[in-house]
């Protein structure tokens, strides 16, 4: 089972359209790969802090009717988060927040399982990123208690880093952070554009130097989403960090939202699958095959292509999945 801890909030999306008309839909990272991964028919536990007010009972009645799993979720008095969507020309989104005071950063120690929780609950991974890990105080608390579990190895860790730029943080701040919380992650993912605006690189730089750097000597495997240009998969292979590159779908994109989301929960998905989450998660990541690791990135990339052929974060369920399959 993954228990996937983080946001749930409300995007206001522009229709590109019509200027000026939103349209209230419930997203947020943590919430997105939550419903991806109900809708693949993964087993999995969605924590979040779900506001009571409208906003919040929106959220829940949405996360409920896509069959994901709200039992050990927190209804918190705060309000809940908002985002503004804009879409480009493109379908590329641009966001900004309002964020302050709101519900999803106000974790305590007491609302998080405890280790005989997550053995009740069959857990074999936790799933975390995005503004969950970046909004004080609630990242620090998350912090510690992820920590713990990695130093147990007790469950594999699983940080996608999905920076928002547009909420002002400070780059270098920011860097630090990610790099903290990556070296108590087992599987990491992040977009080129997440890892060009931490480093201040131009797009197209390379990249390998960093995420070599992020792995280190570990059986840490790392994700590098590349949009249109695939997937790129980097892990140690006889003490040196290699990577090898997974060839997207080509599709018409009608927007992106909820696209990383949907690759990370099917990735997830699939390793559970073969039982490559739970204890000692450094050994079932290693012990898969390059050959293995690139179906389960093929696979999770056209799930996601499938969200960017919809408006918003739609995910594929295991039959659209598996009918886009059969057609390639």
């Amino acid at each position: 089972m993954i228990l996937v801890i983080g946001e749930a909030l409300i995007d206001l999306i522009e229709n590109r359209y019509q200027p000026g008309a939103f349209t209230a839909v419930v997203g947020g990272a943590n919430a997105n790969v939550a419903l991806a991964l109900a809708r693949r028919g993964t087993k999995h536990q969605f924590l979040g802090r779900i506001s009571n007010d409208r906003f919040g009972k929106i959220i829940r009645e949405r996360l409920e009717t896509n069959n994901v799993h709200l039992e050990h979720s927190i209804s918190a008095s705060e309000l809940t988060t908002l985002a503004v969507v804009s879409i480009d020309s493109n379908g590329v989104p641009s966001y900004s927040f309002y964020v302050n005071g709101t519900a999803d950063w106000g974790w305590t120690r007491d609302e998080l399982p405890t280790d005989v929780d997550l053995e009740n609950m069959h857990a074999t991974a936790i799933q975390f990123g995005c503004l969950t890990m970046a909004m004080e105080p609630g990242n620090l608390v998350i912090e510690a208690w992820a920590k713990e579990h990695f130093d147990q190895k007790s469950v594999t860790i699983s940080h996608d880093i999905n920076m928002r730029p547009a909420l002002g943080f400070d780059r270098e701040t920011e860097r630090v952070r990610v790099e903290r919380v990556n070296e108590f992650s087992h599987i990491i993912k992040a977009s080129d554009e997440d890892i060009y605006w931490l480093y201040g690189l131009d797009e197209g730089s390379n990249i390998d130097e960093i995420v070599a750097k992020w792995i280190g000597e570990t059986g840490r495997q790392v994700f590098v989403t590349r949009g249109g240009d695939g997937v790129s998969v980097y892990r140690l292979n006889n003490g040196t960090v290699s990577r090898f590159d997974v060839a997207s779908r080509k599709i018409n994109v009608v927007d992106t939202v909820g696209a990383g989301d949907t690759f990370c929960a099917n990735l997830l998905g699939q390793l559970s699958d073969v039982g490559a989450l739970g204890s000692d998660p450094f050994d079932r990541l290693t012990n898969l095959s390059d050959a293995d690791l690139a179906e389960f990135v093929r696979i999770a990339g056209v799930a996601a292509s499938i969200t960017c052929e919809r408006a918003g974060c739609e995910p594929p369920t295991s039959a659209d999945l598996n009918e886009v399959l059969s057609a390639l």
